[in-house]
């Protein structure tokens, strides 16, 4: 390599040294680029606060729907309970209904015998069979016709299906005693 171009070589070295010991003018950024950068921090900066929100919202939402859980199975237990309580008056009503049904039953039977007795007879036993219906009734007539009227009356009430003279007795004084049964 002749000397010149060596020198010249070393020199442009130099001069590139120079140039870069130089201060230069900074390369300018396009505008875009600065709002696109302000824009992406902007985004970026959103994005964490969303998601600390959303965080807490969920964790909120969560709590609130334990505590609404609790609170729903508290209502169960009582409501349970309660429910409980509630059959067990149900079937005490019903019970004593079938109880007191029964015993309207059997009150309106006084009411039906005292309304369908002859004035002299009367009546010194009273036997009712609920289930079946059937009346057995001991008493005293003063005489047959009296007796024998008593048991017309029984036979012509519709609601007496078969009614039967079970026993007759011949009391003191002359009065009869008897039993009949009444279905």
């Amino acid at each position: 390599m002749p000397l010149s171009q060596s020198r010249q070589s070393g020199q442009g070295k130099s001069f590139l040294k120079i140039m870069e010991i130089i201060p230069k003018e900074a390369p300018k950024i396009p505008p875009w680029l600065d709002i696109l950068f302000y824009l992406s921090a902007g985004l970026l900066i959103f994005v964490f606060i969303s998601y600390f929100l959303v965080s807490q919202s969920i964790k909120a939402s969560q709590k609130a729907q334990l505590e609404a859980d609790e609170k729903l199975a508290s209502e169960d237990l009582k409501s349970s309970k309660l429910k409980n309580e509630i059959l067990t008056y149900q079937k005490k009503i019903n019970d004593f209904s079938v109880v007191i049904n029964g015993h309207l039953e059997s009150s309106n039977a006084f009411g039906f015998i005292e309304s369908k007795c002859h004035p002299k007879v009367w009546f010194s036993n009273f036997s009712l069979k609920a289930k079946t219906g059937e009346i057995a009734l001991s008493g005293e007539a003063q005489n047959f016709q009296s007796l024998g009227q008593q048991m017309i009356i029984f036979r012509d009430e519709p609601m007496i299906v078969k009614s039967s003279l079970d026993s007759i007795t011949m009391g003191k004084g002359g009065s009869i005693g008897f039993r009949v049964t009444l279905s």
